[in-house]
């Protein structure tokens, strides 16, 4: 179960052609596991928001870039959202 120290995650949606929405959001931390995605430290009051679905969450986190493909995420805690891996 990586877990990783992360500023924030970018979500993305990808429509016909160049047509795509984009969110960044500040976080606190990203862990990977069993299938899915839990990001804390996150004002989920954007996620409420948002009116399309994500396709891919990207993080930057000790040097590294990392990108999964995401289904819509479910709010798990006050300042807590798990996105199922796809």
């Amino acid at each position: 179960m990586p877990a990783y120290q992360a500023a924030s995650i970018l979500l993305e949606a990808h429509y016909f052609g160049d047509d795509a929405e984009m969110l960044r959001l500040p976080c606190d931390s990203v862990t990977v596991q069993g299938g899915a995605i839990v990001v804390d430290g996150l004002e989920t009051r954007h996620l409420r928001g948002l009116r399309w679905t994500p396709d891919y969450l990207s993080f930057d986190a000790g040097g590294d870039h990392h990108r999964y493909p995401v289904s819509r995420p479910a709010v798990v805690g006050p300042q807590a959202a798990r996105f199922a891996l796809l």
